[in-house]
């Protein structure tokens, strides 16, 4: 028998989320998702599959897929293994990612309330300002023990406040927790082996993967990629 992970303060976190976009629904406010440029909603099937992409093809089957549609974050399948898939859109950036049972606790539910806080009006330096703040507070939690994020996709893009589209260079990666760190304290460097991709309680250790992995992974995603920058209207420039 396959074993059920739940983790529920994300669980929780969600179900008051969505009575809020309910609430937001009531009021004629719910299709403010599909209105804000930086937070397109995808076909709900090819959300999915962007999202399961950032994963390894044997964690895929069994993991857990959030979605965003009007209301808010949801679940679109529960998996059988600790990992949960997300497109990001967290600042502007597009993204798939896929987080083990300690990122999903502690980090995923930055993505819930981003959106929630991006759409209630606040701007970017607000938002960062608001986060670093509930680190402060207790409200969120770095990663309490070691762990991985997995961003083998190679699909970014960053979208801007006017919904300006750019695709943004996206390596398929490891992510190590690294709450705190720098770059001195691994002997780390961008573009090197192993390096922090920011300084914080959500900081990480970003190990890109080796060149033949990359070629295989970029090979095998045309098709996918094609199909986001259709759904999301991007104009590669000419």
């Amino acid at each position: 028998m396959r074993g059920t992970y739940v983790v529920w303060p994300a669980i929780v976190l969600m179900s008051a989320l969505s009575s809020a976009g309910a609430a937001q629904s009531a009021g004629g406010d719910g299709a403010r998702f599909a209105q804000s440029p930086q937070y397109p909603l995808l076909p709900r099937a090819l959300e999915i599959e962007l999202a399961l992409s950032a994963a390894p093809k044997p964690l895929r089957d069994e993991a857990t897929v959030w979605v965003l549609d009007k209301s808010g974050y949801a679940i679109a399948k529960k998996g059988g293994n600790p990992f949960a898939c997300v497109v990001s859109r967290r600042a502007g950036d597009l993204f798939p990612v896929c987080w083990d049972a300690e990122g999903t606790r502690s980090l995923l539910p930055l993505d819930f309330e981003d959106a929630q806080l991006r759409l209630s009006g606040k701007s970017g330096s607000e938002i960062e300002a608001i986060v670093m703040e509930r680190f402060k507070s207790g409200q969120y939690h770095a990663p309490s023990r070691a762990g991985i994020a997995y961003m083998l996709s190679p699909i970014r893009y960053r979208i801007d406040e006017h919904g300006g589209l750019t695709r943004t260079t996206s390596n398929p990666h490891l992510m190590f927790y690294g709450p705190n760190l720098t770059d001195t304290d691994i002997g780390g460097a961008r573009g090197a082996f192993v390096f922090i991709n920011r300084v914080g309680p959500d900081g990480m250790m970003i190990v890109p993967v080796g060149q033949k992995e990359r070629e295989a992974i970029v090979s095998d995603a045309h098709s996918l990629i094609a199909q986001v920058e259709q759904a999301i209207g991007y104009q590669p420039s000419r």
